[in-house]
C-alpha cells in the first residue's frame, strides 16, 4: 500500500504550479488545486484510439478527498477549465498529516472521461492482485476495494457522484482568476 499526498501526485516533470488546499468542512472532505505554470512536456494519455493531453501549460489538477469515503478523486481540467478526466484511486482510508490530505492507495482505480462518450475502464486490477498476492495488502483490504470500486462505477453510471457533479470552473474561478 502506497501512501500519497495530493501536494505531490502528478507533479513529474512540473518545474512551477500553484497548490491551494480547503477544507470544505460542512461535507467533510477536502479539495487541493494545482495550477500547472510549467511543465517540461505535456501528459498525454492514449484513451479509446486517441492522444488526450491531460497535463500542460496552464492546466488544473483538482483533487477531492472525502475523509468518510475511501477514494480520492483526481480531476484533469484544461487552460479554460473544461474537465478532461477523472481518475479515482480506491484508497484504504484517507486522512491529513501537517495540514496535507493524503490516502492510502489500494492499487485499484477507474478512469472515467465525460468527453469520450463517458468512457469508464476499471483500471490496474493486474496491480491488485499482485498486492494480495505478495503480501502488500490483507483480503479484506482486496475486498474493501472491489466494494468500493463497485459502488463507484454505479455512482458514475447513474451520474450520482458529489464531485463529478461538482461545478470544477466555479471553483477554479474562486483560487484562479
Amino acid at each position: 500500500m502506497r501512501k500519497k499526498y495530493t501536494s505531490k501526485t502528478y507533479l513529474r516533470g512540473v518545474s512551477d504550479w500553484d497548490f491551494v488546499i480547503q477544507k470544505r468542512k460542512s461535507e467533510n472532505y477536502y479539495v487541493s488545486i494545482k495550477k500547472v505554470n510549467e511543465i517540461d512536456k505535456p501528459f498525454i494519455v492514449d484513451m479509446s484510439g486517441q492522444s488526450i493531453v491531460y497535463i500542460d501549460n496552464g492546466y488544473y489538477i483538482v483533487e477531492f478527498t472525502p475523509l468518510e469515503q475511501f477514494y480520492n478523486v483526481r480531476v484533469f481540467l484544461n487552460k479554460n477549465a473544461d474537465v478532461i478526466g477523472y481518475y479515482f484511486d480506491i484508497s484504504r482510508g484517507n486522512g491529513v498529516e501537517e495540514n496535507i490530505p493524503y490516502y492510502d492507495d489500494l492499487y485499484l482505480d477507474i478512469i472515467y472521461c465525460p468527453a469520450d462518450n463517458n468512457f469508464t475502464v476499471v483500471d490496474d486490477e493486474d496491480e491488485l492482485l499482485d498486492a494480495l498476492s505478495a503480501g502488500k495488502i490483507t483480503k479484506e483490504e482486496f475486498d474493501l476495494a472491489e466494494d468500493v470500486c463497485s459502488k463507484l462505477l454505479e455512482e458514475i453510471q447513474t451520474n450520482r457522484n458529489i464531485f463529478i457533479n461538482m461545478d470544477k470552473k466555479e471553483l477554479i474561478q474562486r483560487y484562479f482568476r
